[in-house]
C-alpha cells in the first residue's frame, strides 16, 4: 500500500507476490492502492487473490437503516431500552436504531462542545453511554479552533444529554472506550500511541501507557482477570495491571505467527473475543480465544469474510450471542466541499448485520 501511495508500482508488486507465497487469505482491498488498482498486473494478482478467498459465514440478518449521513464508527448496546447505538462522526451525536432500521438521535448534536463521535459503550448500572470523540474536517460545523481536540463524555441516556466530558490537555484523538466492574473507563489515543484510564469518581484522564508505548492502538476489552486488550497496528497488547503503577505490556503469540495486526474493533463474547480486521484486505471479523497465562492467542477463527456489503465495517458489540455491526461504513464518504457522496441508487442508508458468536459445539 505505501509503495503504490508513493507510486513505486514495482515494489508493490513485489509485496503482493510475497503475500501470496505465504497464503495471505483474502481479496485485496482496490481502495488501498490507488490508481495502482487500475494496472492489469494489480488486476492480475487480485483475481488470484479473490479466488482463494472464499467467502465464509453467513449473517443471521440483514437490517437496512432508513437513516444516512452518519460516518458511523461505534456500537454500543443500551440493554434498558433494548436499542442499538451508533455513533456519528459527521452529525457528532449518537443515535438509536430500532428493530425496523428507523433511528432516533439519542442527544442534540455537537451537544456540550461533542466532537466526531467514534468508540462507546454502556454503563447499564448508570444509565450512561460513555463516548470518545475528536475534532475531525468532516463533521458539522468543524472550527479551525477545535482541532487537536479530543476527550471522553459521559452521556445521561434518560436526559440525552451530555453530562460531563474529560478533554484531554494535549492534542490526540481518543478512539474506542471500555468500561471495567469497577466503574473505571479506558480508552485507546490513536494518534499518540497511548492508553488511558477514568477511574469512577475521577475528575481527569489519567495515562496507562505513556504516549509512544504502542502504534495506532484502536479497539480495547476488558478481559474477565481485569487485563486489557488493546489492538494495536502490529498486533494484540495485553496490558496486565491497567490500574497500578506500573502496567506490563506482553505482545500476544498467534497460532503460525498469524498477522493480527490492523484490528479495528474488539468486543467481548461468552468464551472469547470478536475482532474486525479492517487494515488487511477487504475485512475478516475473527473469533479469538486468548490464553492469558501463556500470552497468545490460542485459537483464532474467522467468522466471516466476503460478505458482499463489506465495506469497510469497523466495530461491533455482542449482545448475548450475536454480533451486531455496521457492515458498510464508507457507503458514504465526505468530500472536499465538506458535503457527502450521495447514497447508491435504491439505498436508505447503511446495512446492519447480525453474526452468531455462540460457543462452538
Amino acid at each position: 500500500r505505501t509503495a503504490a501511495a508513493l507510486g513505486d508500482e514495482a515494489t508493490a508488486i513485489v509485496w503482493l507476490d510475497r503475500l501470496e507465497e505465504v497464503g495471505m487469505d483474502d481479496e485485496l482491498d482496490p481502495d488501498d492502492f490507488g490508481t495502482f488498482a487500475h494496472t492489469p498486473a494489480y488486476r492480475e494478482r487480485a483475481a488470484r487473490f479473490a479466488a482463494r478467498a472464499k467467502p465464509i459465514g453467513k449473517a443471521a440478518r440483514v437490517t437496512e437503516l432508513r437513516c444516512a449521513g452518519l460516518l458511523p464508527e461505534g456500537t454500543a448496546w443500551d440493554p434498558k431500552r433494548r436499542e442499538l447505538l451508533l455513533s456519528s462522526g459527521r452529525r457528532r451525536t449518537v443515535v438509536a436504531v430500532a428493530a425496523d432500521g428507523s433511528c432516533r438521535d439519542v442527544l442534540p448534536e455537537a451537544d456540550d462542545g461533542l466532537l466526531a463521535v467514534l468508540g462507546m459503550t454502556v454503563d447499564a448500572a448508570t444509565d450512561a453511554l460513555w463516548v470518545a470523540s475528536a475534532a475531525a474536517p468532516f463533521m458539522v460545523g468543524a472550527k479551525p479552533a477545535e482541532a487537536g481536540r479530543t476527550m471522553i463524555s459521559r452521556i445521561d441516556l434518560a436526559r440525552g444529554r451530555v453530562a460531563v466530558s474529560y478533554p484531554l490537555p494535549t492534542p490526540g484523538l481518543l478512539n474506542d472506550v471500555a468500561l471495567a466492574r469497577n466503574g473505571t473507563v479506558y480508552a485507546t489515543e490513536s494518534r499518540g500511541g497511548a492508553v488511558y484510564r477514568l477511574p469512577r469518581g475521577g475528575s481527569a484522564l489519567q495515562t496507562v501507557l505513556a504516549p509512544g508505548s504502542l502504534e495506532s492502538p484502536n479497539g480495547i476489552v476488558v478481559l474477565p482477570g481485569g487485563q486489557l486488550l488493546v489492538a494495536d497496528f502490529d498486533g494484540l497488547a495485553l496490558v496486565h495491571d491497567p490500574d497500578g503503577t506500573a502496567p506490563r505490556v506482553v505482545w500476544l503469540a498467534t497460532p503460525d505467527q498469524l498477522y493480527l495486526g490492523g484490528i479495528d474493533g474488539l468486543a467481548r463474547a461468552r468464551d472469547g473475543v470478536v475482532a474486525i480486521q479492517n487494515l488487511v484486505g477487504r475485512t475478516r471479523v475473527w473469533k479469538l480465544a486468548i490464553d492469558v497465562a501463556g500470552g497468545r492467542v490460542a485459537r483464532a477463527t474467522v467468522l466471516m469474510r466476503g460478505h458482499p456489503d463489506f465495506l469497510n465495517p469497523t466495530t461491533g458489540v455482542v449482545v448475548g450471542d450475536r454480533l451486531l455491526f455496521v457492515a458498510d461504513t464508507k457507503l458514504q464518504g465526505a468530500q472536499p466541499d465538506g458535503t457527502l457522496t450521495a447514497l447508491p441508487a435504491g439505498r436508505s442508508g447503511h446495512r446492519l448485520l447480525e453474526l452468531s458468536v455462540a460457543p462452538a459445539r
